[in-house]
């Protein structure tokens, strides 16, 4: 099990620096979309830096989400499910697992279903397919539940990155 749960861990940091090095990209591309459209506002702005920014702003969002949720920065309200008993506890954790789990697979659906009805439209500016800015969305989802799925087999304790996770005294006191 410690193996599997080494390669879990190598896998979810395999896609946490993919997906860093990607929304990184993302920025300068979108700082430079932005800069190129404030400054050019004084002599001709191009059209297409509004729109560009709002493509990479989308995709830089959706592909951080992953090392988000990997690291704890997503919001979550813990307090009730922490005051619970052991039992209990247990019992709403996995219910929240499946339905996030759920939540995601419903994103990927929808979001996939509607990137490819807007295959037909454009967005002018750029010359691109608009489903080009919607796959952001199914794309995103995918990459949170690999995510969430690897983390399921990592051991709290073993998981130095995630710094805000659930407590780690709440985990270490299961059997």
């Amino acid at each position: 099990m410690k193996q599997f749960a080494s390669l879990c861990q190598k896998g979810s940091d395999s896609l946490e620096r993919f997906c860093l090095f990607g929304a990184g990209v993302l920025l300068v591309i979108n700082l430079a979309s932005v800069m190129l459209g404030v400054f050019g506002r004084f002599y001709r702005p191009p059209i297409w830096t509004l729109d560009l920014a709002k493509v990479t702003l989308v995709w830089m969002v959706m592909l951080a989400a992953a090392p988000a949720l990997k690291r704890g920065e997503h919001m979550a309200i813990t307090i009730l499910v922490n005051m619970l008993p052991y039992r209990f506890r247990r019992f709403v954790k996995a219910i929240r697992t499946i339905v996030f789990f759920g939540v995601l697979a419903l994103m990927l659906t929808l979001g996939s279903l509607y990137a490819i009805k807007m295959q037909v439209f454009t967005v002018m500016s750029l010359g691109i397919s608009k489903t080009i800015p919607f796959l952001a969305i199914p794309i995103g989802m995918g990459l949170m539940m690999i995510e969430y799925a690897l983390q399921q087999f990592i051991p709290l304790k073993n998981n130095s990155n995630c710094s805000s996770c659930e407590n780690i005294a709440a985990r270490e006191d299961l059997p």
